[in-house]
C-alpha cells in the first residue's frame, strides 16, 4: 500500500515538473543587444527569442526632441572596413516610413528573423559586422553598436579590443 501511494507522488511531482517547464519553454523572451543614446534619440536594439530560439529583430526608438525618421537601414562592414548599406523598409513588419515622432513618443520596428537572416545570406557584399542605422530627415545617422554573427547565426557583440 505504501510503496503504491509513494509511486503515486512520484508521478504527480514529475507530472508537475513536465507542465511548468513545457510553459517556460514556450514564453516569449526580450534580450537587449545594444542601446545607443543620442542628442534627440535612443536607439535599443532588442532580439525576441520563442522557444529558444530567436524569432524577430526589434529595433526601438525613443525621441529625447521632436525628430523625422526617413529610413531604417543595415550598414554591412567587411573586414577591411569598407561599408555597404542596405534600406530595411522592404521587410518591416510595419512599413510606415517616413515617420514623425515628438518629444517622449517612441515607436517599435520588427524584422523577421528568417528573412533577415535571408537578406544578409544573399546579399553579393561579404561582410563580418553589421550594425542597424536610422536616418533623420535632416540626413543625421543615428547608429547601434556593431553586432556579428557566430557560426551557427547567433548574433552576438563582438570585442572590440580597446581597453583603458
Amino acid at each position: 500500500m505504501e510503496s503504491t501511494v509513494s509511486y503515486i507522488v512520484i508521478g504527480v511531482i514529475m507530472a508537475l515538473v513536465i507542465t511548468v517547464y513545457n510553459y517556460k519553454k514556450k514564453k516569449v523572451r526580450y534580450y537587449l543587444l545594444s542601446k545607443q543614446h543620442y542628442p534627440k534619440l535612443d536607439i535599443s536594439v532588442n532580439i525576441q527569442k520563442t522557444q529558444g530560439k530567436i524569432s524577430a529583430i526589434i529595433i526601438k526608438l525613443s525621441a529625447i526632441e521632436s525628430i523625422e525618421i526617413d529610413d531604417v537601414k543595415i550598414e554591412l562592414i567587411s573586414k577591411k572596413r569598407e561599408f555597404n548599406y542596405y534600406s530595411l523598409q522592404n521587410i518591416l513588419d510595419s512599413n510606415n516610413l517616413p515617420i514623425k515622432l515628438s518629444k517622449g513618443d517612441s515607436t517599435d520596428f520588427t524584422v523577421a528573423f528568417d528573412t533577415f537572416k535571408s537578406l544578409l545570406m544573399d546579399g553579393e557584399h561579404p561582410f563580418s559586422t553589421y550594425r542597424f542605422m536610422v536616418l533623420s530627415n535632416t540626413g543625421q545617422a543615428y547608429k547601434s553598436h556593431e553586432m556579428g554573427f557566430n557560426k551557427r547565426w547567433v548574433i552576438y557583440r563582438p570585442d572590440t579590443g580597446n581597453y583603458n
